[in-house]
């Protein structure tokens, strides 16, 4: 048995530590980007934020055609069925590129309308819109990006997944240098930063294509794609949707959040932006491993061996929650001096340094939460994850954070203690919902 866990902890960790690669660097992108454009003034800051984040949330939830695309794969390749996984994979990248022709479609007719909606600084909102005209174009290429990495995924090849990450950002970073500072180019300044962008999704897309093509599981062909096939479209949606309607739930609450959050000062609403970015850093061992559980149920179902796929997400959770409660102890310890990396304010310091104590204690609750929720939607479960999301988001956390502070004037740390609340329910319900073992059903995939 011995011998047993030992393998299996290999094969989780050697799933894992790519997507913690492959995530690291697109925060690192963030923060480099981010501090090119810083140069150029806070306009230009504030409309490349704008634009990034409402393209990023629009395309997250389209790009969850890929969660399906991977629960399915994930399943076929423990099966053997190659044929299957090529065909599903068609398939998906083909939805991929219709979902993100009207994603720009949309997105490029109503990316000024976007900024005029929200109470935002008229020159602000004018440079977002365009700046946003420009990233929504390529959508067709980062879905088939987004979506190819989560097919390479699940048949286990997150190293795959990794290198045309690794390719994006090297781009994105690159070609935004260039074209923002005018080095060997003429000068873009902000528009710079979304060339980047572009250059970055489009190579990314055409690679990841390219990758599944050449990969020896897989062998991805034209006809593949062109040749449609509706019992695989209906498999495929059948679980995307789910997964959309949860980035959807998820996205949108996001964004609620952040607008509550700005009525309680310019000092604590700093502390909570700074106090997210510490956070930030638990995020990635703990999508890794619901990565890891969700490639490896799948394909332990696919097998027809539904204990071991318990064993795996058990184990999973284990080293989960033992890492990320590692992380909160760091965050315990040194909640002050990671705070003071990003900021000298000595009343911004406190408060984001209470907010870090705070997301310590969430920790293990939320690896529990990321581990079952990858589990289940590898076995084809996503329906849970998205009642969940849905519910612990919008009639748990939206409306007590509002009771709170909007109404009451507590203090930001109470949003952070209702956050903790909030994953501790939804880890709560997500472990009743595993142990009930209805997701090892044959047919959920």
């Amino acid at each position: 048995m011995n011998i047993v866990s030992h393998f299996m902890r290999g094969q989780i960790l050697s799933l894992s530590w790519p997507v913690v690669l492959e995530m690291t660097g697109v925060m690192l992108v963030g923060l480099i980007v981010t501090a090119m454009v810083g140069q150029l003034g806070a306009v230009s800051l504030a409309a490349v934020g704008l634009a990034t984040v409402v393209q990023m949330s629009a395309a997250m939830v389209f790009a969850a055609a890929g969660t399906g695309a991977a629960a399915i794969i994930a399943r076929e390749a423990g099966a053997r069925q190659w044929e299957t996984v090529r065909r599903i994979t068609g398939q998906a990248i083909t939805l991929a590129l219709i979902f993100g022709l009207f994603l720009a479609a949309i997105g490029y007719l109503g990316a000024e309308l976007i900024f005029q909606l929200v109470d935002a600084d008229p020159s602000v909102a004018q440079l977002a819109g365009s700046l946003l005209k420009i990233v929504f174009l390529v959508s067709p290429t980062f879905l088939v990006m987004s979506v190819g990495c989560a097919i390479l995924r699940g048949v286990g090849r997150t190293r795959d997944s990794f290198l045309i990450s690794l390719l994006n950002n090297g781009l994105n970073i690159a070609i935004s240098y260039l074209a923002i500072f005018g080095i060997g180019l003429p000068a873009a300044g902000v528009y710079g930063a979304a060339w980047g962008i572009v250059s970055g999704q489009v190579t990314g897309g055409i690679a990841a294509v390219v990758m599944l093509m050449h990969q020896p599981l897989i062998r991805l062909s034209l006809k593949d794609m062109t040749v449609y096939r509706p019992d695989d479209v209906r498999r495929i949606l059948r679980i995307s949707l789910p997964a959309g309607m949860e980035q959807l739930a998820m996205q949108g609450g996001r964004v609620a959040f952040t607008f509550l959050l700005a009525g309680v000062g310019p000092v604590q609403f700093a502390a909570h932006q700074i106090a997210m970015q510490v956070e930030s850093i638990s995020f990635l061992p703990g999508f890794a491993f619901s990565v890891a559980a969700m490639t490896l149920v799948g394909q332990s179902l696919g097998r027809h061996i539904p204990h071991r796929a318990e064993q795996y997400a058990r184990l999973t959770r284990t080293m989960a929650i033992g890492l990320m409660s590692g992380l909160g102890f760091v965050f315990i310890f040194f909640s002050q001096p990671l705070t003071r990396l990003f900021i000298q304010d000595p009343a911004v310091i406190a408060w984001g340094s209470a907010c870090v104590m705070i997301a310590a204690a969430e920790q293990p609750t939320l690896a529990l939460y990321y581990v079952m929720a990858g589990a289940l939607r590898g076995a084809g479960d996503t329906k849970w994850p998205m009642y969940v999301t849905a519910v612990g988001v919008w009639l748990v956390r939206i409306p007590l954070v509002y009771l709170f502070i909007e109404v009451w004037g507590y203090a930001i740390t109470a949003a952070w203690w209702i956050t903790a609340l909030d994953f501790l329910l939804r880890s709560a319900v997500m472990w009743h919902r595993f142990r009930a073992g209805k997701w090892k059903e044959e047919g959920a995939c």
